[in-house]
């Protein structure tokens, strides 16, 4: 029971060793001018949770991370731009206003208003939908009633996309 104990406690301090050294090169990436400042920080955090007995067995565990940090960091830049360029950009805040444009033969009105707005189809028999509209600009995120999409501005255009970004299905709606 202690061996199953043991054994399933330094997994999970391997496994946290892990994570830890990850995050640090995601920080690494992402914020180079602060990561100096932060690293000496999360160093000494780390030292008190350590128990005596399991400190020679974690330095194995912690050896590969470090040593895989390494590997991918032998690699130079271009293992670096690549984090950062999966991550969605944020988007401006200021959008309001009133945006028009088509889909597929129908109407669409975009007034925003924050980060909140109605969506209006006019179709082309004379119906109309009317959906609220919730912004998330961190994410490149809006969701249209229930239906989630992804948007970016460009100066005074909306771009909406599916997920898949298909452009056969994208909405530029202009201001």
């Amino acid at each position: 029971m202690k061996l199953k104990r043991f054994t399933l406690s330094l997994a999970s301090l391997a496994s946290f060793s892990l994570l830890v050294a990850c995050s640090q090169r995601a920080q690494q990436v992402q914020q180079p001018a602060q990561q100096p400042a932060q690293q000496p920080a999360q160093q000494p955090a780390q030292q008190p949770a350590q128990q005596p007995a399991q400190q020679p067995a974690q330095q194995p565990a912690q050896q590969p991370a470090q040593q895989n940090t390494n590997t991918a960091n032998a690699g130079g830049n271009q293992n670096q731009a690549a984090p950062v360029q999966n991550q969605p950009v944020a988007q401006p805040t200021d959008i309001d206003g009133t945006y028009t444009g088509q889909d597929d033969g129908d109407r669409i009105t975009l007034v925003v208003t924050g980060t909140t707005g109605t969506w209006t189809e006019l179709e082309s028999d004379g119906d109309q939908k009317v959906k609220q509209v919730t912004f998330d600009s961190a994410n490149q995120r809006m969701i249209i009633g229930d239906d989630v999409k992804i948007y970016t501005v460009n100066g005074n255009q909306i771009v909406v996309d599916d997920k898949d970004r298909d452009p056969s299905d994208q909405i530029v709606l202009t201001k």
